[in-house]
């Protein structure tokens, strides 16, 4: 029998630069304070991303927004082992779907998990949770506090599924996302498996309970 590819795992990521990034939060903090912020929760991110990558249990895939690759590939230091990939225009739906199909590219049933760059709490064993999962479930789903998720995971039997009915006219940062997510999902045939809810940073009262 044989095994089973590993994940990749995409870090949708964003340039940590004042004014670039974390628009919410920066009304309440400032441009500068906020751009901080994205920069330590994005390496955070990426560390846990590189000890998955030296335990051999996923690959990276980082795509990156609001700069140029060519600019992004300055910061390769700070970087985990991965492939450095443009996220592209459209929704973040249409970028998702995207990077997924860009991980697929001559590995159709490859399990694909998505994150973003946006939990301080993010932990190795939250996402080796998903992988787990992710062996007999076609869809994981990592709820957020807000309505939306935290993380999507797609194993190999979403590979026949019409994928972009997950992302399409999809209402973003509002507080349906998850429960349109989960409806279509079962319009497709699926149940699925969710992980524990978390909360992203994306406003001041998020910053109350991360020890600064």
């Amino acid at each position: 029998m044989s095994q089973s590819p590993i994940p990749t795992l995409v870090v949708m990521a964003r340039w940590p630069a004042s004014g670039r990034c974390k628009r919410r939060l920066a009304v309440d903090i400032g441009s500068e304070r906020a751009a901080i912020v994205q920069q330590r929760l994005t390496a955070h991110t990426f560390a846990i991303a590189e000890a998955l990558t030296e335990q051999g249990e996923v690959d990276v895939q980082v795509a990156m927004s609001g700069v140029s690759i060519r600019s992004a590939q300055r910061w390769l230091p700070c970087l985990p082992p991965c492939t450095l990939v443009d996220q592209g225009r459209g929704s973040l739906g249409a970028r998702m779907l995207r990077q997924i199909q860009h991980a697929r590219i001559g590995q159709p049933n490859k399990p694909v998990i998505v994150i973003g760059t946006d939990l301080a709490d993010l932990c190795k064993s939250d996402l080796l949770h998903a992988i787990q999962r992710l062996q007999n479930q076609p869809l994981v789903l990592g709820p957020s506090a807000d309505g939306g998720y935290w993380l999507l995971g797609l194993g190999s039997a979403s590979t026949q599924l019409q994928l972009d009915a997950l992302f399409a006219a999809m209402p973003w940062g509002s507080d349906k996302v998850l429960e349109i997510t989960c409806a279509r999902a079962r319009e497709l045939g699926l149940t699925p498996h969710q992980l524990r809810m978390k909360n992203d940073i994306d406003c001041l009262a998020d910053l109350s309970s991360w020890q600064r």
